[in-house]
């Protein structure tokens, strides 16, 4: 598989343990965390995921995360990834995340475009879909700005910090992608 991506502005890379403190810096920023319900991740964890993923060539089914690093500086600024299920190989589901710092620049927009392109043309995908939580109105901007329908929306379907909250889902097609990027 080809890689790293490269962009104008950004590298998409695979993790390297080097890349802990930066993982760690935008994953357990407190806003965000609350914001999307979740929890910390600790040292150890992060350490033994960046691990996993450091060494996911040729594996096609699974979490596959790419680090997103600024072509003219050193650290990751966040990260995209995508689930592909072995029960279901040909569709994967995406996610990002992206530092505080680094955000309303585009380069959320910039690394998923990327990384979409090479889900489509290298990993072969047929469908990527994308899911968040009802009120991440940047995350609904953004798949909208891909090309991406909404596709569902569930009412209290995901159950966080012992409340219950709102999801969309959206999705494309290759083809779809191919028609958009012409």
């Amino acid at each position: 598989m080809n890689l790293p991506i490269s962009t104008p502005r950004l590298l998409l890379r695979l993790p390297t343990e080097a890349d802990l403190p930066g993982y760690l810096s935008y994953r357990n920023e407190t806003a965000t965390l609350e914001a999307q319900m979740m929890k910390a991740v600790d040292e150890q964890d992060a350490r033994s995921f960046l691990q996993s993923q450091s060494g996911v060539v040729g594996i096609k089914y699974g979490w596959r995360m790419l680090s997103v690093e600024l072509s003219d500086a050193v650290g990751i600024i966040g990260e995209v990834g995508v689930f592909v299920s072995d029960e279901n190989s040909e569709q994967g589901d995406l996610g990002w995340w992206l530092h505080p710092d680094h955000r309303k620049k585009g380069y959320a927009f910039e690394a998923v475009t990327s990384f979409v392109h090479w889900c489509f043309t290298e990993y072969r995908l047929h469908r990527l879909t994308a899911h968040t939580l009802s009120a991440n109105l940047d995350s609904r901007n953004l798949m909208s700005k891909l090309g991406m329908r909404l596709e569902s929306e569930t009412i209290r379907s995901v159950r966080r910090n012992g409340r219950w909250h709102d999801e969309v889902g959206y999705a494309i097609l290759r083809e779809e992608w191919q028609l958009r990027k012409r």
